[in-house]
């Protein structure tokens, strides 16, 4: 026999006292979280701070359970990604609340590089014990969500897929290797294509070439060109050697191959991916003109 879903009390908004939602960068002042999260960057962690205070004996009426008994928990949530699914969801914090311990706060740091799209929080009041006590109505199971406080915060421009850009002294942090004398690198995981592009992909500008240096600063056009071009023309070819048409379709927005698959589009207009890959493997020099025209930034001045 299938089993039919019982309904159970929760808690009115008028039993939870709750502060907002606080954001800011770690070790600063933080601020009322507005819709959208201004002048940040990849490199940039986001503290939240959200505080609760129950009336407990409110709460174990209208619950049905006896206050010396009811335990309840709050639980941070926070998840990311572009659209209302989001593309990963990590439990920040849990604090158990008693009759001895109605008000709490809970504090997390969430890493920028875990970031993209938007940022989906969400407060939760959850059943902790009794289990199977109270009312017919009262909340038997643990984990039974009795309040939810949500916010949706969109991250710059609304996840648009880019990528951090950083100077660096390659003569540092290639001491000894080739590389130190290369005017770019970019550092990312082919075999990862469905994680977060915007925090999987970085671009290293080698501050030790001055002309190179100056060019970018500049937003010189060709140089942003070649660079963006470089990008992705790696990524192109990582999604065609190692993915067919379906794997590329399932890829979700914001993810790496998911990027891949809409450069294709910009690059190889009307294409299927066995004609691009044809292109790729018999024609390479067609194939990345047709990359580096796509990344045009316009005519220099």
């Amino acid at each position: 026999m299938s089993r039919i879903a019982l309904p159970f009390l929760v808690l009115p908004n008028e039993v939870v006292n709750f502060g907002g939602w606080m954001i800011g960068t770690p070790d600063e002042p933080l601020y009322p979280a507005s819709d959208i999260l201004e002048n940040w960057d990849y490199e940039q962690d986001i503290q939240i701070n959200v505080h609760l205070d129950i009336d407990f004996a409110a709460a174990a009426t209208q619950l049905g359970i006896d206050p010396a008994d009811l335990k309840l928990a709050a639980v941070l949530v926070a998840g990311t990604g572009v659209g209302n699914l989001p593309r990963r969801t990590d439990r920040l914090e849990t604090e158990v609340i008693d009759a001895s311990n109605t008000a709490v706060t809970l504090e997390a740091v969430i890493p920028g590089r875990t970031l993209s799209g938007q940022l989906q929080l969400s407060l939760r009041i959850v059943l902790e014990s009794p289990i199977g006590s109270g009312s017919l109505l009262s909340p038997k199971q643990r984990g039974a969500r009795l309040w939810q406080s949500q916010k949706y915060i969109l991250i710059e421009d609304g996840g648009d897929s880019r990528f951090p850009i950083e100077l660096t002294s390659f003569s540092e942090s290639f001491k000894g290797r080739l590389e130190q004398y290369a005017p770019w690198l970019v550092e990312w995981n082919p075999t990862t294509l469905g994680a977060d592009f915007s925090g999987n992909v970085r671009l290293y500008i080698n501050s030790d070439i001055e002309n190179i240096t100056e060019r970018f600063v500049k937003g010189d056009p060709l140089t942003l060109q070649a660079m963006v071009a470089d990008v992705m023309t790696q990524i192109i070819e990582a999604a065609i050697e190692a993915e067919d048409e379906d794997e590329l379709a399932r890829f979700e927005e914001g993810s790496i191959g998911h990027q891949a698959r809409a450069w294709m589009d910009m690059s190889f207009p009307g294409q299927g991916l066995e004609s691009i890959r044809q292109t790729y493997t018999y024609s390479p020099g067609k194939f990345r003109a047709l990359i580096l025209a796509t990344a045009d930034f316009g005519e220099n001045d």
